[in-house]
Formats: structure tokens, C-alpha cells, sequence
């Protein structure tokens, strides 16, 4: 089956295009037509005619579960926190001592286990808060004083943008998530 059989636009402007032409061998419905005409052009044909009812309707269907997003962003970023901190708390002394250096950069120099193993109980803490929607933005502040310190350490000792855009983006997320609040589907709300 041809392209321009599916599509009532491409059919008539193969016939259009046939007149022009004056052709009538060249231009055979069972031939497909030499000239450019593809897809694409069927696509901005109905996007300038203003067919963006199927558009509209997608995005009245994502209106109905903003709350449903909102539950997986907030579910995915305790994960996350989760995933980093619980084997850094699991671990021991050596590896909260690897987690608490990043204090280094405030002139804590002294404790560094401690301070590793109190960061990592903040982020899985937090991290859990989060996902439950439980005392959120208490979480939210668990896990942002986590995130922000990692992104200070980042900085200090790496140069470049690319290097601290993901930890930068953490706190980001975790301060714009402390605004919209835990949502319906949460602990606190039921």
C-alpha cells in the first residue's frame, strides 16, 4: 500500500502536484511520485493547520495524575538517597570516615567518621521521610543539608561546570520539592 493512500492530504496534493506536472504516465497512483514528499512535510502540513487537539488531549490525561507524578518524583529522590547513604551507614568506620571528609571543606578536620556517620543517617533518614511523605519537609531538610554540603565538597575540589551540575541539580530538586510540598498521596495527607 502507498503512503498517499493513507493520507487524504498526500492524495490530493499528488493530484495538484500531477496538473501542475500535466504528466499523466509519470504521475500514476501506482507509482510513487519523484518529487520530495515524505512524512515530515504531512506533519507540518497538520501541525500549521492547527490539529493539535490529540496534543491537548495527552496533556489533559497528564493533568488528571499531577499527584501521581508528584508521588514518584518524591519516591525516586528518597530512593536515591537511600541507595547512596544506607551502604555508607552499613559500612563502618572507614567508610564514614570517607563520607564525613567532605567537612573537611569547613575546616572540620576532627571526627570525620562521626560526621560521615551522621550525614549518612540524614540522607536515609531523609531519603525515607521523603518516600512516605512522613514530616516531608523535615526529610526534604535532611537530605538538602546532605546535598548541599556534597555540592560545596564538589565544587571546592573540582573545577569545571560539569562536575558540579549533578550535585548542584540535587539541591535544586530538593529545594523546589520543600515549595510543592508532599502531595495527596502521602502519610501526612490520609
Amino acid at each position: 500500500m502507498h503512503a498517499f493512500t493513507t493520507y487524504p492530504v498526500s492524495q490530493n496534493r499528488f493530484a495538484a502536484s500531477c496538473r501542475e506536472l500535466q504528466a499523466g504516465s509519470l504521475c500514476s497512483p501506482e507509482r510513487e511520485p519523484d518529487f520530495a514528499r515524505d512524512d515530515d512535510v504531512l506533519h507540518r502540513e497538520l501541525i500549521s493547520r492547527g490539529e493539535s487537539s490529540s496534543i491537548s488531549r495527552v496533556l489533559k490525561f497528564l493533568g488528571k495524575y499531577r499527584e501521581a507524578g508528584l508521588l514518584l518524583l518524591r519516591a525516586s529522590v528518597g530512593l536515591i538517597f537511600i541507595l547512596i547513604c544506607a551502604p555508607v551507614l552499613l559500612s563502618g568506620e572507614h567508610r564514614w570516615w570517607q563520607f564525613g571528609s567532605a567537612m573537611r571543606v569547613f575546616n572540620f578536620h576532627s571526627h570525620l567518621d562521626w560526621w560521615g556517620f551522621l550525614g549518612a543517617l540524614a540522607g536515609c533518614i531523609g531519603g525515607i521521610f521523603m518516600m512516605l511523605g512522613f514530616a516531608f519537609r523535615i526529610g526534604i531538610l535532611l537530605a538538602f543539608l546532605v546535598a548541599l554540603v556534597n555540592a560545596i565538597a564538589v565544587a571546592h575540589h573540582e573545577h569545571g561546570l560539569y562536575s558540579i551540575i549533578i550535585p548542584i541539580e540535587a539541591v535544586i530538586v530538593l529545594i523546589c520539592l520543600s515549595f510543592i510540598g508532599p502531595g495527596k498521596y502521602s502519610v501526612d495527607k490520609s
